[in-house]
């Protein structure tokens, strides 16, 4: 079985016998769109908020923008997309409910699924905003005449940012879990409704090719990153190596 797996063949489905790897070449683009639309809203997202709450000088407003990210991590995700079908769904009229129909049917999911990573980004940003703003090269950029939005930007920025390319691998295995409760929520037929068909079914060789799949992916995800880190940050690339 270990020797089929690794070359794409899971097996058959105990309940739809039907092989598994066909109802995951079924599935996933559907997550993938899903998964894919949801890491951009959450980068634009973190980004955007932590970019402003560093730039913002009213304290009011400054500590405001900086508590959003604790309401993100406080809404669970399931009472989030319930709200959501609720409002822009039932009251507003502006998205489809349910399915996987069409563009406007992924705006509502991906959004719900994005909110907790972008609150994880926009958190570790502004932390990075904070640490940044006393370095050296940050008072010598002042010294020169630079404004202070030129100093966000050329230089707070890139260097506060770091840390966001490891959290981006790591929040891969959340936003796939966070895809099971989505997709069921809002009855597309993706991966993550799969998986949760799946387990209710007891059908072992799916639940074990998702799990599979996902580790995969997590795995090459995170290389991705560990090969990006030297380009982005040169002083990783030149550190000394221990023997």
């Amino acid at each position: 079985m270990l020797w089929g797996a690794m070359h794409g063949d899971f097996g058959n489905s105990l309940t739809l016998n039907r092989p598994v790897s066909e109802l995951l070449i079924e599935r996933l683009p559907q997550t993938l769109s899903l998964a894919g639309l949801a890491i951009v809203l959450s980068l634009i997202g973190g980004i955007g908020l932590a970019y402003l709450t560093a730039y913002v000088r009213w304290q009011p407003l400054k500590v405001a923008l900086s508590r959003l990210p604790s309401l993100g991590f406080s809404v669970p995700v399931f009472w989030m997309g319930l709200l959501f079908i609720q409002l822009f769904a039932f009251t507003l009229g502006w998205f489809p409910a349910t399915g996987n129909q069409g563009f406007s049917s992924l705006i509502l999911p991906a959004v719900t699924l994005a909110i907790p990573s972008a609150a994880v980004y926009a958190q570790v940003l502004q932390r990075g905003f904070q640490g940044v703003w006393k370095e050296p090269y940050i008072i010598t950029a002042y010294a020169k005449g630079l404004t202070r939005a030129q100093v966000q930007a050329r230089h707070a920025f890139k260097n506060a940012a770091l840390p966001l390319l490891t959290l981006i691998g790591l929040q891969v295995g959340n936003t796939v879990s966070g895809a099971v409760l989505v997709e069921t929520i809002f009855a597309r037929s993706g991966v993550g409704r799969l998986a949760q068909e799946a387990v209710l079914r007891q059908d072992i060789p799916v639940v074990l090719a998702i799990v599979a799949v996902s580790a995969a992916a997590f795995v090459v995800v995170n290389l991705i990153v560990d090969l990006l880190y030297p380009a982005l940050d040169p002083r990783i690339a030149h550190m000394p190596k221990v023997s």
